[in-house]
């Protein structure tokens, strides 16, 4: 069963401000979610799913090509320092 502080800390990772009435709302929508991925679960461990494989030989075969140029991939971003993309961190904190 999933209990009103797990609604809470879910509302505070996404940032939202909950009254009661719609934590009980998502509390409830996210049991029903949990049950219904049960029974796909389930269900995908029956013997009606038994067999369904897409074996290795039915897969395409790998195909080497060659790579762009790192020049070329580069020229659409500014930064592009020593092959990388640049990347401004960021801090996640939830209190």
């Amino acid at each position: 069963m999933i209990e009103l502080k797990d609604i809470e800390w879910l509302g505070k990772l996404a940032k939202l401000q909950l009254d009661d009435d719609e934590k009980e709302a998502l509390r409830t929508d996210l049991e029903e979610i949990v049950g219904f991925a049960g029974s796909v679960s389930e269900a995908a461990d029956s013997d009606a799913y038994r067999g369904v494989v897409v074996e290795a030989e039915d897969l395409r075969a790998d195909e080497v090509v060659p790579s762009f140029p790192q020049e070329l991939i580069l020229s659409n971003v500014s930064g592009g320092e020593q092959g990388y993309f640049p990347v401004r961190k960021r801090r996640h904190d939830v209190k």
